[in-house]
């Protein structure tokens, strides 16, 4: 399991964009979100994930205000 335990906001970096249809799928439970991405075009999710980030209802929260800054940005 690959529990997110910090969040940084990096201002350095810059995001290199590549287009695709990169699949992800996202389960909830009552303590835990999880979210996991496949390679693009993997829409059967087959070929198992490229990333699987755990976080609990903290960093979740952290995350959506991080989220809300994007979209109101």
């Amino acid at each position: 399991m690959a529990v997110l335990g910090r969040i940084i906001k990096d201002t350095e970096s810059s995001i290199n964009v590549r287009q695709g249809d990169v699949v992800c799928d996202v389960v909830i439970e009552p303590l835990w979100m999880q979210l996991r991405t496949y390679a693009a075009g993997d829409v059967n999710r087959e070929r198992g994930s490229k990333q699987n980030i755990q976080f609990d209802k903290q960093k979740a929260k952290e995350l959506r205000d991080l989220l809300d800054e994007f979209i109101d940005g």
